[in-house]
């Protein structure tokens, strides 16, 4: 079976549903979201409020337990698939500068 390009992947992805939060820099809302995918490049949610392409955000999710430390990552929209009741979201994590 060959791979389409976009389809092949530098990080293998985890499926995964956990709630994460996501704050829209440019307003600083934050929105409850649901994950559905997970790798070490990015990562795609469930969201009911629609976000811009290219929209940077930064996104949070829970440890499994307490002694896990949140994964808190700054990230940037590069798809939206509109559902019918919510928005497929699709972010690939921006790398610290430092």
């Amino acid at each position: 079976m060959k791979l389409r390009d976009d389809e092949r992947r530098d990080f293998m992805r985890l499926a995964t549903e956990a709630d994460a939060s996501v704050t829209r820099l440019t307003t600083g809302q934050t929105l409850l979201t649901r994950l559905v995918n997970l790798s070490a490049s990015g990562c795609a949610f469930f969201a009911e409020t629609p976000m811009e392409q290219d929209e940077e955000i930064e996104f949070m999710v829970q440890g499994a337990s307490k002694r896990i430390e949140p994964l808190k990552r700054a990230a940037r929209v590069v798809r939206v698939t509109q559902g019918e009741a919510s928005h497929l979201i699709a972010v690939e994590f921006l790398i610290d500068p430092d």
